[in-house]
C-alpha cells in the first residue's frame, strides 16, 4: 500500500512538472500579454524612433526661429533708413551722431546729452520733457548738457547741431 501511494505521488508530481513546463514552454516573452522590452529592441528600434522625432522637432523649431529672425528683420528695414538701432530699457548705450542726424524714439525713452550740441525734435509739443530741471521743451530748444530728458511723444526725439554729438540713451530708437 504504501508503494501505491509512493508511486502515485511520484506520478502526479511528474505530471505537475511536465504540465508546468509544457506551459513555460507555450508562453513567449515580449508579448502584448506578457510584455518584455530586450536591449536590442531599445538600440534597434525604439531609439532610432525617439532620435527620428527629436530631429523632427529641432528642425521645426530651427524653422520657426528663422522665419521669426526674418519677420524682425523686415521690420527693423522697414523701421527705417538701415541705421536703426534698438536700445533696452534696462541699459544706457552711447550713441553716436553727426551734424543734422536725427535720433527718434519711443514713449519712455530717456536722454541725456554728453557731448556737443543738439535741439530737441518733434512735431508734437513738448518735444522732450526735462525732468532734470522739472521742464518741457518746444521743438528746436537747445539741449542742456548732462540733463535728463524723457520722450512722452513717439516720434520725438534730439537732432544734432554740432559736428560730434554723444547722447546717453535708454529706451527704444532710431537714428536718420
Amino acid at each position: 500500500m504504501r508503494r501505491k501511494i509512493a508511486f502515485s505521488f511520484v506520478v502526479l508530481a511528474i505530471l505537475i512538472l511536465v504540465s508546468g513546463i509544457s506551459i513555460l514552454a507555450t508562453a513567449s516573452p515580449g508579448t502584448q500579454d506578457d510584455p518584455f522590452i530586450t536591449l536590442s529592441y531599445l538600440t534597434n528600434i525604439f531609439r532610432p524612433q525617439v532620435m527620428n522625432e527629436v530631429r523632427s522637432t529641432e528642425q521645426q523649431m530651427i524653422q520657426r526661429f528663422e522665419a521669426r529672425i526674418s519677420e524682425l528683420e523686415a521690420q527693423l528695414q522697414a523701421s527705417g533708413s538701415g541705421q536703426a538701432a534698438t536700445g533696452t530699457a534696462d541699459r544706457f548705450h552711447v550713441v553716436t551722431l553727426r551734424r543734422d542726424q536725427t535720433l527718434i524714439a519711443s514713449v519712455g525713452t530717456e536722454i541725456m546729452l554728453r557731448v556737443g550740441t543738439a535741439t530737441a525734435f518733434g512735431s508734437s509739443e513738448p518735444a522732450l520733457v526735462n525732468y532734470t530741471a522739472g521742464s518741457t521743451l518746444s521743438s528746436a530748444s537747445a539741449l542742456v548738457t548732462n540733463n535728463m530728458y524723457l520722450v512722452t511723444i513717439e516720434g520725438n526725439g534730439v537732432r544734432a547741431t554740432a559736428d560730434l554729438v554723444r547722447v546717453l540713451v535708454r529706451g527704444v530708437y532710431t537714428v536718420s
